[in-house]
Order: structure tokens, then sequence, then C-alpha cells
């Protein structure tokens, strides 16, 4: 890749990085379970450092009453309390779970929700949309669009991830970049799946450590600059597919939090896929599109001292740098 997209880039990460930074905060959570006909235990979780002095907060449907007081229970990174609440024969089913506090806190909440028939629902509460009502049975076409959605915001909002792709660009003539990205899915395909339905389990802090350090591999290899000796452009595919594997653990975990609903498992696992490799084409189509159209003006608009070839280590520092401080934070992550 010529110099100068490999400066866009680098002020399109820039960019990204800032948009992710602000929704860095993790989604609150609300698990309701059916324990008595008509009589639920509360989970509910939130963040314990948010954004905004407007807090966020759930309301349960009028008609449900609390049967016990709010207990706080101990947590490292969350202020949780559990109660139970008393529905009566109305239930949950056709009336409004909603969330207060999501927009000025640029966050979401997952809500969770067990009845004693074995329906079990899962969604996202978010900002546009504050509240849920309860439906008599999860439709499909609901459950492609939420999870087709959830998999694209997270790939745009995870800044790891698209670190890694945008590394492959700078790395990769298109050719190869093409494989290596089919690689990378084929990967992380197949750990977001067996990941998402428990078959196999890696700790979660271990795994993020590991893309960071995939990360950081890849911005040697464009540091060393050795054409068509490097390891990665030698083996491409089979480069690409270990660590696809990795990033799909973490792709798992996200949507392990938010969690899949039972009665349409299969449509939510592979739409959430789906919008993952959305996002992702997305990112790299408006990368190579802008550094197109840039490439084609640049020599006649930028002033001398912003000609790329002066300013083509920039974004290797950038991926250099963040894998580095990630490969120390999760370290010590672990450590803790």
């Amino acid at each position: 890749m010529t110099t100068l997209p490999k400066l866009v880039v680098a002020v399109l990460m820039c960019l990204f990085s800032v948009v992710a930074s602000a929704h860095k905060m993790a989604p609150s959570l609300l698990v309701l379970d059916e324990i008595l006909p008509g009589e639920f235990s509360v989970h509910w979780k939130t963040p314990l450092v948010q954004s905004s002095p407007v807090r966020i907060d759930m309301t349960l449907p009028a008609h449900c009453q609390p049967s016990s007081d709010r207990m706080p229970k101990p947590d490292p990174v969350g202020a949780v309390f559990e109660w139970t609440v008393n529905c009566g024969s109305q239930g949950m089913v056709g009336y409004d779970i909603s969330m207060t506090g999501l927009r000025e806190n640029q966050s979401a909440a997952v809500l969770k929700l067990n009845l004693q028939d074995g329906r079990q629902y899962q969604h996202v509460i978010n900002a546009s949309n504050p509240s849920y009502t309860v439906p008599e049975r999860v439709k499909r076409s609901d459950v492609f669009w939420e999870y087709l959605t959830l998999g694209v915001e997270h790939i745009l909002a995870g800044v790891d991830h698209l670190f890694f792709v945008w590394a492959l660009i700078l790395l990769l003539a298109r050719r190869k970049l093409l494989i290596a990205i089919t690689a990378f899915t084929l990967g992380h395909s197949i750990t977001l799946a067996l990941a998402a339905l428990d078959v196999i389990t890696v700790p979660q802090t271990l795994t993020e450590l590991f893309i960071a350090f995939s990360i950081f591999v890849l911005a040697v290899e464009i540091a060393a600059d050795k054409g068509d000796q490097s390891l990665v452009r030698r083996h491409a595919f089979w480069v690409c597919v270990a660590f696809g594997l990795l990033h799909g653990l973490g792709f798992a975990g996200a949507l392990k939090e938010i969690g899949l609903p039972q009665e349409e498992v299969v449509v939510a696992l592979l739409t959430f896929n789906i919008g993952v490799e959305v996002g992702q084409i997305l990112f790299v189509l408006v990368v190579l599109a802008i550094a197109w159209v840039l490439r084609r003006v640049a020599s006649s608009t930028l002033p001398a001292s912003l000609q790329p070839q002066r300013l083509q280590w920039i974004p290797v520092y950038i991926i250099g740098s963040g894998a580095a401080f990630w490969c120390v934070e999760r370290s010590l992550g672990l450590l803790i």
C-alpha cells in the first residue's frame, strides 16, 4: 500500500478511537427469573462509575410490586441489587420494561427474562428504544435484526479488532488482503460459535491479552518491512485463521454477556456473526474508498511538510503503541 493510504487510515483510526472510547462503559444488566407463577426474582446491575449525573435505572410494569427489600450484593465493578417482585396473574407478557438514563450515559442495558413455562427472552435496550414490550413469543425477524445490529455495533466499537483489520490493510496487497479477511472470518466464526454455545471456555482476560498480542505481532511485521519475506505475507491465510480463532473468543465474550434466545439460538448466533462481518467490510471499504479519493488529490493539495512519505511511520507507531499498551494493561489484569 502506498504511504498516503497509511496516513489516511491513521487519521481514521484516531477518530474511531475517540468514538469507541465514548462508548466504553459496560452495559447494565437486568435479569428477571419467574420463581413462582407471577413472582420474579430481580437482579439489577449498573456500572459503579457513570458518565452523567443522571443515573441509569429500570422500571417494571406498574402492577409488579416489590415483595422483598432491595439487597445490595458485593461486586468489584458494578452496583448490584437483588429483590423479588409480585406481578400477580398479569405476569410480564404484554407489558413494558423500560430504562432511564441510557442516553445521558451513552450506554445500553441487557434484559434477560426467564418464565416458568420455559420461554426465555434476551433483549438490548438502548437510548433510541428505551423500553421493551414482552411479546407472547420471540419473533424470528426481531431476533434477526437485533443480533445483526449488535454484531455491527460490536465490531465498530471494538478498537482492538479494528486495529487488527487496519494492520492487515497496511501490510497486505489487495488480493492477499481479501484472502486474509476471508481467513480471519473463517477463524473467528468457528470460535465464536463454539464459545457462545459453551463448547469451549477460555478466560476472557486471557483472550483479550492474546488479541492485543496478535495486533502487536502485525505491527512488528509492518515495522520490520521484510517485503515478501514477511511471515504474514508468505502465510497470510493460516496466520489470519489462527488470529481469527483468538478474536472469535473475544466476540463470543460480548455475545455471552447479552445471551442467546433459546428459541432462536441458531438465528441469533448466525446473524451476530454476519453483523460482525458487515461492520468489518464496511470499515475496510470506507478506508479504501477515502484513501483512493485522497490519493488522487494529495499531490496538489498537501504542503511539502505534510507529504505522505514524511509521515509514513505514524500509523505503525499508533498500532504498535496501542497494542503494547493493551498487552501491559491486560497482563496486569491477570495478576489482579
